[in-house]
């Protein structure tokens, strides 16, 4: 009786230590998958800035101005002596072409000019009238101004005359009497400068506006675009808020620094109902561009994600079913799970066997390559059995490695969408006769990647050159004018003492 219960006991010490253990055993080995995140974000994108380069080509400006002012496009009366009644008819008259060049930060119009004389009324009477010989002579006169632009979009230039040179001085010959005009007329130039100076700025600032070139691009930036239909429709849209621009000059062109500031939204079937949340604004006034905020590059914030549904389908299509063999041994997937953990992206891959193991790792964006990769993607926990025994390291890197190359070509393909959106927003339609759109150096800078329950959402900076030239001018009705009013009367102009 004593010798059984001895034998009970030592069994009992035996069996209850060698069972704990071989629970502790299985326990090690049963996988705990990483937990999911079960949290879904709404997605806040950051305000986006587009720099647009708009360009006038100072050679068009000149073409219109020459289009615009041609023939005798000025007419003017002037009193020769104060207390005398001798009056000239000055007639201005362009027959060579206006050049305007750019010097540092200001235009220079050089302004080709013929002056025609003839007196008109004298204190003799008509007898001595009809004796004066008419001044036939040219003069070239130089014009300087600075460029800016105003709230309205127009290019505002302030012309004033740097100097003027007679090719002939100008002589009124009256019988055997010659009387040198010159001095008298040079104070006339200086009084009524004005009248000529006035004539450009208004020609250049009616020609010279930036509008008509940027509604379309400020319109069309704030249609929606469609970026999934699947399961429900999702738009991406742009609301404009402000601009901003600076003119600088350069020696073939004017360009005004332009920045557009903007914010993308993400609008589902539902939201888009509520259409007052996601108006488009009309172009603004213009704001003054800060000297420290004028660059090149835009920065641009697009919003692209996918969906895990869409990424298990996908993995399942490309490597279920698939054998891995090494040493002799094979194992098939029989189907492969991925979700957000707090490991980060992890995958769950089940076997033929009924062995299951865990893939997981990080994604992130690398710049140098312009792609999005797996970190420290790799086994969580060593699979059981077979798969710990016959050949783990060829197992590992081969399923490894198949499945993160099928993940970084589905994030990749997403993420290269991102740089089209753009150009469909703002390249569409805008090359035509008036506008030469260009969109260059497109680069992905970085990438924001967030993950939730549902979806991986890329928050995809871009930034780019973009480059508007205007390639013409309307000319419209050419200039005349003279000192003709309604009434028929004349302005009369003093020179002289």
């Amino acid at each position: 009786m004593k010798r059984s219960l001895i034998i009970i006991g030592l069994t009992i010490v035996i069996i209850i230590p060698t069972l704990f253990y071989l629970l502790k055993v299985n326990q090690s080995n049963t996988i705990h998958p990483p937990d999911a995140i079960q949290k879904v974000y709404n997605i806040e994108i950051p305000s986006s800035t587009f720099n647009f380069n708009i360009s006038y080509d100072i050679n068009n400006l000149a073409d219109y101005l020459n289009k615009k002012i041609t023939g005798s496009f000025l007419v003017k009366e002037l009193l020769i002596q104060q207390k005398k009644k001798e009056k000239i008819r000055v007639t201005l008259t362009k027959t060579d072409n206006i050049v305007i060049i750019a010097k540092g930060q200001k235009l220079v119009c050089i302004f080709p000019v013929i002056v025609d004389a003839e007196l008109t009324d004298s204190r003799f009477g008509k007898l001595l009238t009809g004796l004066v010989k008419p001044v036939h002579t040219s003069i070239i006169i130089t014009l300087s101004t600075p460029v800016t632009i105003d709230k309205q979009w127009c290019i505002v230039t302030h012309f004033k005359i740097v100097n003027h040179i007679w090719a002939v001085k100008p002589v009124l010959q009256i019988g055997p009497f010659k009387i040198n005009m010159e001095e008298r007329l040079n104070k006339a130039i200086k009084e009524n400068s004005l009248t000529l100076t006035s004539l450009l700025d208004s020609e250049i600032y009616k020609a010279a506006t930036l509008k008509p070139s940027l509604v379309p691009i400020w319109h069309d930036l704030q249609e929606p675009i469609l970026i999934s239909s699947i399961p429900n429709n999702l738009w991406i849209k742009f609301i404009c808020s402000d601009i901003s621009g600076k003119i600088k000059t350069h020696p073939s062109r004017i360009t005004c620094m332009t920045a557009m500031h903007a914010k993308m939204f993400i609008i589902t079937d539902t939201t888009a109902a509520s259409k007052t949340n996601f108006h488009s604004n009309l172009l603004p006034e213009l704001k003054a561009l800060k000297e420290k905020d004028v660059v090149d590059k835009s920065d641009i914030y697009i919003y692209a994600f996918t969906s895990f549904r869409e990424i298990n389908q996908q993995l399942n299509s490309f490597v279920k079913g698939k054998t891995f063999s090494a040493k002799g041994h094979s194992v098939t997937i029989k189907k492969i799970y991925a979700y957000a953990s707090t490991k980060g992206l992890s995958v769950i891959i089940i076997t033929d066997n009924n062995d299951y193991f865990i893939l997981s790792g990080n994604l992130m964006y690398d710049a140098a390559t312009q792609t999005l990769k797996t970190k420290n993607f790799d086994f969580e926990f060593n699979p059981k059995h077979r798969l710990l025994n016959a050949g783990v390291d060829l197992y590992h890197n081969r399923i490894k490695d198949s499945i993160e190359t099928k993940l970084v070509v589905k994030f990749n393909a997403l993420i290269q969408k991102a740089p089209n959106l753009i150009h469909n927003a703002i390249e569409k339609e805008k090359s035509g006769k008036v506008i030469d759109l260009n969109l260059n150096n497109v680069q992905i800078k970085k990438c924001i990647i967030i993950m939730d329950r549902e979806k991986i959402h890329l928050i995809v900076n871009i930034g780019m050159d973009a480059n508007l030239k205007l390639k013409k001018i309307q000319t419209g009705k050419i200039i005349r004018i003279t000192d003709r009013v309604n009434t028929n009367k004349h302005h009369v102009y003093m020179i002289g003492r």
